[in-house]
Parts: structure tokens; C-alpha cells; sequence
């Protein structure tokens, strides 16, 4: 994999009879300066597999060897491991290692298959994508051995429609119920009660059928996510489940000292006959928390002792970090290197800054190449024009705000913009994480938007609590950092979390506040287009659409590099951009 140069990728995406594709390219360089180098391809696949794609094992990796013990370092602790409610990427990651669902993906050099994890192929429909159906695998059991059953994967989906665990994805939920407000049609089984068989069917233990409200032919895809993992009533400690969930994978936490450490052991009833993703090379994953990232990159290049056998899950590297990898051959050779699905933005609060002349000229003064430079450059990634990352289907640049802008952003005309609305001296509060690139990146922008007439002020937030400080609709923050990366690569995993009206919720995922009827009907809309490629063109015209209203500040399209020490082998990215931990092994 190279260093440098633009990298192309084609996903394809497939349900039933129909099939789409998109590019998506990244710039490089490794030098300091904010510079750009050019391309070399590479193509990568996303498919629905078959029945024969699922069986397990999954196939061994080259050179791979068994044992060891493999550390893996951490800025924060993890806030959710429930699988339910574990939506951010380092989250999801450790999770999937814990907890198995319906589907999975499975990863084979570029290309990436939608196969079954716990069923045996990735669903079956006869009535257009509204009834969907999965039969259980044999021999699956959970790390006390007892065996996992289809009531199992229900009583899972249903503790999900909990109003108050709604950080987690909502597909399914609003899809069984057709509502956005799935809550308010069933409140969950903490309130005594369970979904109808007219909901989800369990006519035997080894199978279940999902009852929608409408067709979805996406549903494969959302039944990857959390939601269907399994949980036997009897073991759902609620609120606790976050810290220690009840395995279903290969992996089971023996210790959990939450924001200090976590470590995970081989679950001795996970049966690698069953799974046709995940192995269980090393012995143990043990996890340090708390270690800033510059810390990371140190102990990770230096390699000394047990960090030779570790690796960061996803911190990306610094300024000075990127630098070092692009002028240290034997440092490029631990690095990985891509583009993943996540395109990240600051957001603007609507709620707070409602006068659209003022977020557009927050806009033309956000200084886009002095805040990259915080994190190394070009290697960060490019600038970014769209909501959509170009890894997303029917992905096409439009004109934006930032045509003909400077680099850093045009200062005098966003406050010429600001006299005309009677807006000088309008109050901003950015708020950043506690992390060393947060910190750096908040210079040039508190200078820049000062110059331009705003009066700014700056409010930090733990790292821990980030997402769920600027989550809350009492937030006193109006302008924060924050990434997407889709669900699955359609625009369906993108615009209607982020941009719905209906997601403005105490921890939904809609950061920005953002609210438009308009927008919400076209989103209806667009999700009914059964024709892939033209849906895909649609949730473009939306992109341009929504961003007339600047609810956001495109940033950048993220590529991740990433480091691991020289006795860790199959270190390679997944689909969320973070180190994958179903291959690792020590050398």
C-alpha cells in the first residue's frame, strides 16, 4: 500500500437485482506543508454474500500464529460496549469482537461481503424486502456456554427501543414500527411488555422473521449493526451491560477498570466453525486507557519491550507524527494506510445560531488549511465540499461556498457579511476534546473567525464525554468538530440520522440541531426509489440542498494512518477506518 498519492476506490453495492458504484479518491504527501500529491489506484468492493460466503471458518491468515498477548492503546475508555448502544468506530470495533449479530462483513484484500454471523446467509425476502427472514447457525453458544436461540436476537432488538439508549442505530427500531418516534408504538420490555409476532416472529428456536413496516432492501446491511445481537433476558443487566456485555464472540472481558483498562480472553465456546469472519490468534487483548495520542505514536515508533506487540485501535497521527511516517521507511511499513466512509464537518448548533448569513459566513471565515495542518496535512485528508464522503454511492462534487476561496478562508468578506446582517460581535462557543490535535486546531480558529467579527470563547469537553455533550439539545456549544461515516454506502445511513429533523433528540445523532421540513419530505421520498443508482443521484441533489442552509462546515474526507508495532502481523483497516482485530497475531 503506498505512502502518498491519490487512492481510487469502487464500491458495489447490491440488493436483490439491482447494483451501484462510486469512486472515491484521497490526496497525499507527506510533507509538512499543506501540499497535495497525485494519484496511484486501487479498487475495493462491497457485495451481499451467499450462504456458502458465511460457513466458517474464516480463512486463515497468511502467516498467522497463535499466542501471545497483544496490547492495544487508547486516549479515552469506552463509553458504551453494549453493542446496542456502541455507535462510534473504536467502539464498534471492540464490540464486534465481544458481540456477534445477524450479518457481518467479511474482508478479503480490497474486497469487502456482506455475509451471515449468527445466521446463515444474510436474509431471505419473497414479499419485496418487507418480511425478512433468518435461520441460526448451529452451535452457537455464549462464553457460559449455554446456547444462543432466535428469542434471544428479539429480546436483543427490543431492550434497543429504550428512548433513553437512542445513541445507538435506530434502523430496525423505526422500520418494525414505521416511526421515527418507535418508542411512543413500544416502549421496550423494561416497561413488561414484548413486540408482537405481527413484529418479530420466533416460531423456533433457531429462527426469526422480521415484519416491517415497509420494504426495506437495506435491512441486511442494518441487521450488521448492534441492534441484532443477542442477549438472554435472564443476563441483561441493563445499564451495567455497557461496562461487561455477555459474549457471543471470540473474545470475553475478564477485567474492566473503566477509563484504566480492559482486558479480553478467548471465550473457550465461541466454536470458529460458526463464523466465517473472525479468528482467535492471540490470547489476550489488553487495553490501556488514558494514553494521549502523541504518547501512542512515541511508545508505538520506539517499539520497546511489550509496545513492539501493540498498536493504536484509531488515533490517527499529529503534524510531527505524519512527518516522521513519511521520512522513516521502516516506520511506513507499520503503518495502514486508506480512506474510510467518514467524512468530517464542524457543525454549527441551528438551534443557537439561527440566521443563515451568519453560519455562511462562519463558513467563508473557517480556516480549513491551518486547522488540517493540526493534524498533519494532506495526510489528514482532503477538504472536503459535501455531507456525503466519496466513498458513498452516486457521490458528486457540486458548487459550494468554497469555490474560489482562499485556503484559510476570506475573513474580510465573512465580516462584511456579518455588517450587512447587524451581526458583529455575534457569540460563538467552540468546544473541543481534551486531545492534542482538538487543542491545536482551536488556535486558527478562534484567531481567524475573531478576525472576522465574531466574539469567540472556547469551552473544553473530555474526551470521554464529547459526542454526548454536543449530543444534548441544551448543549451550550455552537460550532464543533464532528465525523460521519455511513452505516453501508448509501445515502440512506447518512442523511437521515444526520440531517432529519425528526433525529433533533437528546443524543441523536443530528449534532447540528438542523431543522427543515423540506428536507425531511425529500428524505421520504428518496428512501422509496427501489432503483439504486437513481436513488444514489437523489441523495446528492439533497446534499446540495441542505447545504444551502449551512447547517455545517465541510472539513475534510478522513484517510487514516495508523501505527503498530513490529511484532504485530494482519494489521489492516475495516470498513469504520480503525485497525481491524479479527485477524491480529503476534509474530
Amino acid at each position: 500500500m503506498t505512502s502518498t498519492g491519490k487512492r481510487r476506490f469502487v464500491a458495489l453495492f447490491a440488493v436483490g437485482a439491482l447494483a451501484a458504484s462510486a469512486s472515491a479518491c484521497s490526496s497525499g504527501g507527506g510533507d509538512k506543508k499543506d501540499d497535495t500529491a497525485k494519484p496511484s489506484a486501487k479498487t475495493a468492493s462491497v457485495v451481499i454474500g451467499t450462504a456458502a460466503d458465511s460457513k466458517g471458518p474464516a480463512a486463515e491468515v497468511p502467516g498467522a500464529k497463535k499466542g501471545g498477548v497483544a496490547g492495544v492503546l487508547n486516549r479515552t475508555g469506552f463509553s458504551h460496549l453494549d453493542p446496542g448502544r456502541a455507535y462510534v468506530s473504536n467502539l464498534m470495533t471492540v464490540s464486534e469482537l465481544i458481540s456477534r449479530r445477524l450479518t457481518t462483513y467479511k474482508r478479503e484484500g480490497d474486497k469487502t461481503t456482506l455475509v451471515g454471523d449468527l445466521a446463515t446467509d444474510t436474509g431471505t425476502t419473497t414479499d419485496g424486502g418487507k418480511t425478512w427472514k433468518y435461520t441460526l447457525k448451529d452451535n452457537l453458544k455464549y462464553e457460559d456456554g449455554t446456547p444462543i436461540v432466535a428469542a434471544d436476537v428479539k429480546y436483543g432488538v427490543e431492550r434497543m427501543f429504550n428512548k433513553a439508549w437512542n445513541e445507538g442505530p435506530v434502523w430496525i427500531q423505526g422500520w418494525l414500527t414505521g416511526s421515527d418516534k418507535y418508542w411512543e408504538t413500544y416502549p421496550g420490555p423494561f416497561e413488561g411488555a414484548e413486540l408482537p409476532n405481527d413484529k418479530i416472529e420466533v416460531p423456533d428456536p433457531k429462527t426469526i422473521i422480521f415484519h416491517l413496516a415497509s420494504p426495506q432492501g437495506d435491512f441486511p446491511f442494518a441487521a450488521a449493526m448492534g441492534t441484532t445481537a443477542p442477549m438472554p433476558k435472564s443476563k441483561d443487566t441493563k445499564e451495567q451491560i455497557d461496562t461487561k456485555p455477555f459474549a457471543s464472540g471470540p473474545y470475553k472481558i475478564t477485567t474492566h477498570e473503566p477509563d484504566k483498562q480492559l482486558i479480553l480472553d478467548k471465550n473457550p465456546n465461541w466454536d470458529p466453525a460458526s463464523d466465517s469472519v473472525r479468528h482467535q490468534y492471540v490470547d489476550q487483548f489488553k487495553f490501556e486507557m488514558g494514553i494521549p495520542g502523541a504518547t501512542q505514536f512515541q511508545r508505538l515508533t520506539a517499539a520497546a519491550g511489550s509496545d513492539a506487540a501493540a498498536f493504536t485501535l484509531n488515533e490517527r497521527p499529529d503534524a510531527n507524527f505524519a512527518q516522521q511516517i513519511a521520512t522513516d521507511p521502516a516506520l511506513k511499513n507499520r503503518v495502514t494506510d486508506g480512506i474510510g466512509p467518514y467524512a468530517n464537518r464542524f457543525d454549527i448548533n441551528n438551534l443557537r445560531i439561527t440566521d443563515v448569513n451568519v453560519r455562511k459566513a462562519m463558513a467563508i471565515a473557517f480556516p480549513r488549511q491551518s486547522a488540517r495542518l493540526a493534524e498533519g496535512g494532506p495526510t489528514a485528508g482532503d477538504f472536503s465540499t459535501t455531507i456525503a464522503s466519496p466513498t458513498q454511492l452516486g457521490y458528486a462534487p457540486y458548487k459550494s461556498l468554497f469555490d474560489g476561496l482562499p485556503p484559510d478562508g476570506d475573513q474580510a468578506k465573512a465580516k462584511q457579511m456579518l455588517e450587512a446582517a447587524g451581526k458583529v460581535g455575534q457569540k460563538v462557543v467552540l468546544c473541543i476534546n481534551t486531545t492534542k490535535v482538538q487543542q491545536e486546531r482551536a488556535l486558527p480558529i478562534m484567531d481567524m473567525l475573531g478576525k472576522a467579527g465574531f466574539q469567540m470563547e472556547r469551552k473544553e469537553i473530555s474526551d470521554k464525554e464529547y459526542y454526548d455533550v454536543i449530543g444534548k439539545l441544551d448543549t451550550p456549544c455552537d460550532l464543533y468538530w464532528a465525523g460521519w461515516g455511513a452505516d453501508w454506502p448509501t445515502g440512506s445511513t447518512v442523511y437521515t440520522p444526520v440531517y432529519d429533523s425528526r433525529q433533533v433528540l437528546d443524543n441523536g445523532q443530528n449534532y447540528a440541531k438542523y431543522k427543515n421540513p423540506a428536507v425531511d419530505a425529500e428524505i421520504d421520498r428518496i428512501l422509496k426509489i427501489t432503483d439504486t443508482n437513481a436513488q444514489a443521484v437523489e441523495w446528492m441533489k439533497l446534499d446540495e440542498k441542505i447545504m444551502q442552509d449551512v447547517p455545517s462546515i465541510p472539513y475534510i474526507y478522513q484517510r487514516h494512518r495508523l501505527v503498530y508495532g513490529p511484532q504485530i502481523g494482519g494489521a489492516a483497516l475495516n470498513s469504520k477506518g480503525a485497525i481491524d482485530l479479527n485477524n491480529i497475531f503476534i509474530k
